[in-house]
């Protein structure tokens, strides 16, 4: 039932409004009569009713004063105006102040019903479209992760992909960092979590990963259909990603005292997000079916690829073998020698950050282990093909 109330000096005219037909067949209650504008502003603000009829001419404060002062108070209410004015400039007014219609006195019966029904007409589609919003907002992490969850398949059109993001308020624009984690369950250092279940652990990485990116507004992170925990980081370099990425892996290790393999690339253009998803997913795979000694080592690597000093001696005493059985290991295992290994690591993630136009190729080179430009530029054309200097060019051009 909407709440009316009318505000009109003249008693007769006052009502006439009230009884001009059974209100409540139009699912409408009648609160309160108002005899000048004042009293219809406090009985307003009080009751707050969903329509008024407002009579242009009343003492103390007109109608177009009255609806002035309860805008900001009734934003969602109806006014109709009543008039014996029948001028366009106090009805284009009206209609600019926001009354919903403006009626001439005297006041057709008819009229009067059809503007009430119109006005319970727009008040219920107002209601309908605010308790969508709120069950929308409600439901909006479900929704959101459902939905990027659908999109690792690849599943959506351009248009669709927009329109959800536009939708799910994800601000996902400009340069993007995508990385892929898992919690591997075959290592396991012996810490007090060793009896959590998969999705314990998993909430424990997700909320250890939203702390660390805490200073990124627009994160977006989800756990796929396969226990892997997606993160998305818009406006983040290649460098600042690798950065964050080592943070979360070294704290979440030692807190979770699991092992935890990690990948991540850079995409701009949404319609390649399934493609780099599958291409990052492929990449944790291929680390699980390692042994827990080779991941360890693998590991290992992946984080300290950057020292210059990294040697099979030292990451045999990490993992606590002999230097001679884990390069036999890593051969078997991974098809590579532990220097090859390095190497592909390296010039790896050197592709990624040579991508970023304000580092310099020493720079790179240093970020990726080598203590000289030359001898990472040897190792980079052996590998790709071409020099840094001109892979990077490619890049710029393609750009």
């Amino acid at each position: 039932m909407w709440e009316l109330l009318i505000a009109e000096d003249e008693t007769t005219i006052r009502k006439g409004l009230r009884f001009a037909a059974d209100w409540e067949d139009y699912s409408v209650h009648v609160i309160g009569e108002a005899e000048d504008g004042e009293m219809a502003l406090d009985m307003a603000i009080e009751l707050k009713p969903d329509i008024l009829f407002i009579d242009i001419n009343m003492p103390f404060l007109n109608g177009l004063e009255l609806m002035e002062q309860l805008r900001k108070n009734l934003p969602d209410a109806i006014f109709i105006v009543i008039s014996g004015y029948d001028e366009f400039g106090y009805a284009q007014q009206a209609i600019k102040m926001g009354a919903f219609d403006y009626i001439i006195k005297p006041v057709n019966k008819d009229e009067l019903i059809k503007t009430v029904k119109r006005a319970t007409e727009h008040l219920e589609k107002n209601s309908r479209s605010k308790r969508l919003a709120q069950q929308l907002e409600g439901n909006k992490p479900l929704l959101k992760e459902k939905f990027l969850q659908n999109w690792c398949s690849g599943s959506f059109t351009e248009e669709e992909v927009h329109e959800q993001c536009q939708l799910l308020e994800l601000k996902l624009e400009g340069h993007i960092g995508m990385s892929v984690f898992k919690v591997v369950r075959g290592i396991d250092d012996g810490g007090a979590e060793r009896y959590w279940s998969d999705s314990l652990i998993n909430f424990s990485l997700k909320n250890i990963i939203k702390h660390i990116l805490n200073a990124y507004p627009n994160v977006e992170l989800f756990e796929d259909h396969s226990g892997n925990i997606v993160v998305l980081i818009p406006g983040v370099n290649m460098e600042q990603l690798l950065t964050q990425n080592r943070e979360i892996k070294d704290y979440a290790e030692k807190f979770l005292g699991k092992g935890i393999v990690c990948a991540e690339n850079m995409f701009h253009d949404l319609l390649a997000f399934p493609k780099q998803y599958t291409e990052l997913i492929t990449e944790v795979k291929t680390s699980k079916s390692l042994s827990p000694m080779v991941l360890l080592a693998k590991n290992y690597i992946d984080q300290h690829y950057d020292e210059h000093s990294i040697s099979l001696k030292e990451v045999a005493a990490i993992v606590q073998v002999s230097p001679t059985y884990l390069s036999k290991q890593i051969k078997n295992e991974l098809g590579v020698s532990f220097i090859h290994y390095l190497t592909k690591v390296r010039i790896n993630k050197a592709l990624l950050l040579i991508k970023d136009p304000y580092l310099k190729i020493y720079e790179v080179a240093d970020m990726v282990g080598y203590s000289t430009q030359h001898y990472f530029c040897s190792a980079f054309k052996k590998m790709i093909g071409i020099s840094p200097m001109v892979y990077k060019s490619g890049v710029k051009s393609n750009d």
